[in-house]
């Protein structure tokens, strides 16, 4: 049974903030969400670096720009299908811009943008977690 007279409207917030947040984990607004949200500056980190391959061709494109060729070369297990998929996408986020070159065949330069270059501090970073996360699970393979 409901009581529709102590209910708020569901698009009604609290009117204080009862959360404790941990200041260093969560410095903003943005990130006091109870879900996922496009706008969480978490998700916005995570997205940008998201989908398979993805890290590893941020990581030649910090090097400087690359042609498409250049980057087949440098990850060679990646075909060239995803590769058009990876750089269209990170394109689209706004983290690599494309330069068509002149000649023939045409050819196409990648290269990160200001944004695309404030990922690296978060991809030193995963590297780091990531070994230590290795060492402290001994999930490594005796490669230390």
């Amino acid at each position: 049974m409901r009581h529709v007279a102590s209910e708020q409207p569901l698009d009604m917030g609290h009117q204080t903030e009862t959360h404790a947040w941990d200041a260093e984990l969560v410095p903003g607004p943005r990130g006091r969400t109870r879900r996922p949200e496009p706008g969480c500056p978490v998700e916005v980190a995570l997205a940008a670096v998201s989908g398979r391959w993805t890290t590893l061709l941020l990581r030649e494109l910090m090097g400087g720009p690359r042609g498409f060729t250049e980057l087949r070369t440098l990850l060679p297990e990646l075909s060239a299908k995803v590769l058009s998929e990876r750089l269209r996408a990170l394109q689209e986020r706004g983290l690599v811009q494309a330069e068509r070159l002149p000649g023939f065949p045409v050819r196409t330069r990648y290269e990160l943008t200001e944004a695309g270059r404030t990922l690296r501090s978060l991809l030193v970073e995963l590297y780091a977690t990531g070994e230590e996360l290795l060492r402290l699970t001994h999930a490594g393979s005796g490669d230390e």
